[in-house]
């Protein structure tokens, strides 16, 4: 067994931001227990070398910086890998100490969620502060309506640069495909469109054809670029669905202590 990442989900406690597409609210809760996760470091550091894990990704079903002591405890517990924070932002921006001291514990790259333009203004500082303390900083730009359809590819490479963001990527906001029907699935109807994303894909992709330079492909197709010195790809899904035994897209160590490789569903646990 193979696996492109190990991700590590903070045990919940909140979130301060309550964004109408959120795909844990749509994949469940696991009842969080970080007495067995932090029992099950061992074991899931050793299965991650053996499945050749290339880096660890810290997440959670809230926001993983309001858990602060565990968030810190995991990074330097997983510092041999590269490590990468996914935040909405919102913390770090108020406190940006913060970042340092994220810095010091190990983390390598901090990947904020943004679904609207004005919060690249928002979180000027904090991406200054990111690149200050030399650590990479990455935008998921989350396509639903809230973003302007006048907005273009460039315009967002444009942002990019004026901030010195690092790395830039574009996801499609789709539900998972066992998603029961729910507030957030109906939002996500109503509120996204595979045509505005295809816009988007499309700019870039002619961008990239004529000064986009290849770097390389993930395991799983993500084709990364280099355009006007900031690191470029898209991702078309936002969870893994599936997945072939010998080539996992990710490993799960979750809330609740236990890896699983898929996020929706118990019976993946593997310990």
């Amino acid at each position: 067994m193979r696996a492109a990442n190990l991700t590590i989900s903070i045990p919940y406690l909140g979130c301060d931001k309550n964004c109408p597409y959120c795909v844990s609210k749509m994949t469940g809760y696991p009842k969080p227990n970080s007495g067995k996760l932090r029992r099950n470091i061992d074991k899931t550091k050793t299965l991650a070398r053996a499945a050749q894990v290339t880096n660890v990704m810290i997440t959670g079903k809230g926001e993983p910086c309001l858990n602060w002591n565990t968030l810190l405890d995991i990074i330097e517990k997983f510092q041999e890998w590269p490590v990468e924070l996914q935040t909405n932002g919102l913390l770090l921006s108020k406190h940006l100490d913060k970042v340092n001291t994220l810095a010091i514990y190990g983390l390598d790259v901090v990947a904020i969620s943004i679904d609207k333009i004005e919060q690249f203004t928002h979180f000027k500082d904090l991406f200054k502060r990111i690149q200050d303390v030399g650590m990479t900083s990455r935008v998921t730009l989350n396509v639903t309506n809230m973003i302007p359809r006048t907005a273009t590819f460039n315009y967002f490479i444009s942002i990019c640069k004026q901030h010195k963001i690092d790395q830039f990527l574009l996801r499609n906001i789709v539900a998972p495909t066992h998603a029961q029907v729910s507030d957030y699935t109906k939002w996500i109807e109503a509120n996204t469109s595979q045509e505005h994303y295809d816009k988007l894909v499309g700019e870039m992709n002619v961008c990239l054809d004529k000064f986009g330079v290849f770097l390389r492909e993930t395991e799983f197709g993500m084709k990364i670029y280099d355009y006007r010195g900031v690191s470029i790809t898209r991702s078309d899904y936002c969870i893994q669905d599936s997945s072939t035994v010998n080539n996992l897209r990710s490993l799960i160590l979750m809330d609740d202590g236990h890896v699983y490789t898929n996020w929706y569903s118990k019976a993946s646990r593997l310990f």
